[in-house]
């Protein structure tokens, strides 16, 4: 299935992902981008990112990373930026 995934460092994209989850989605973009967006272990997001899952914060789904995708899904993975001064 193709996931649309917007996001606010490399723009919008399109994945092709098999039975697709919020953490494979994931894994796709850092594998194809070499943004590291997961820790080692997959089992979080660096705190540098904010996923979003049509509009709801990743954190608060019953599944968190393990939530099932389906058509017309919106996934927004946003690069958080800290400016100092």
């Amino acid at each position: 299935m193709l996931v649309k995934v917007k996001t606010n460092f490399i723009g919008q994209l399109e994945l092709d992902v098999e039975t697709p989850t919020l953490k494979k989605v994931l894994l796709g973009l850092s594998k194809r981008n070499r943004i590291p967006i997961l820790d080692s272990d997959a089992s979080e997001v660096h705190n540098d990112f904010k996923i979003y899952l049509n509009g709801i914060e990743y954190e608060s789904l019953p599944e968190k990373l393990e939530t099932g995708l389906k058509n017309g899904d919106q996934v927004e993975v946003n690069l958080i930026v800290l400016a100092g001064g």
